[in-house]
């Protein structure tokens, strides 16, 4: 069989590296500007404020932050035109965040999927898939 790709796999409970002075900036400022819901922070002003160019690189410091096992906040957020970033007031914030990112994270492996299956249509392509791909994606598709 050819293997088509690798995928990269990074250790899902290996320490963070060490957050930057930027991350930590970013941090303190959610605690005393956006505690609560109701006092979420759009993107664009935490882009502002800390001089950040694009959404990307402000996703990665947000990442960076609620990896980090030191900082005991947790940082909340939500998508779209009412969203922003806070730090969970109570314990419904958090489990609203934490069903957000694991829809993502379904949906994520869903189109993983789907791709992958596509790819070993009509023998088109033959990719290996690891008994634990075939787990995790076979509860995925239930």
């Amino acid at each position: 069989m050819i293997r088509l790709f690798k995928i990269k796999r990074k250790a899902i409970l290996k320490p963070n590296k060490t957050l930057s002075s930027l991350d930590y900036q970013i941090h303190d400022y959610l605690k005393k500007n956006a505690v609560g819901y109701s006092k979420r922070v759009k993107s664009s002003t935490l882009m502002k404020e800390f001089n950040i160019n694009d959404n990307k690189t402000l996703r990665k410091h947000i990442q960076n932050i609620r990896q980090d096992e030191t900082l005991q906040k947790i940082v909340c957020s939500e998508s779209g035109k009412n969203g922003g970033y806070w730090i969970a007031k109570n314990d419904k914030e958090v489990q609203e965040t934490l069903d957000h990112l694991y829809n993502r994270a379904m949906e994520m492996l869903k189109t993983y999927s789907i791709i992958k299956n596509k790819a070993n249509l009509d023998r088109q392509y033959r990719l290996k898939m690891t008994k634990y791909e075939k787990e995790l994606i076979e509860s995925v598709m239930r």
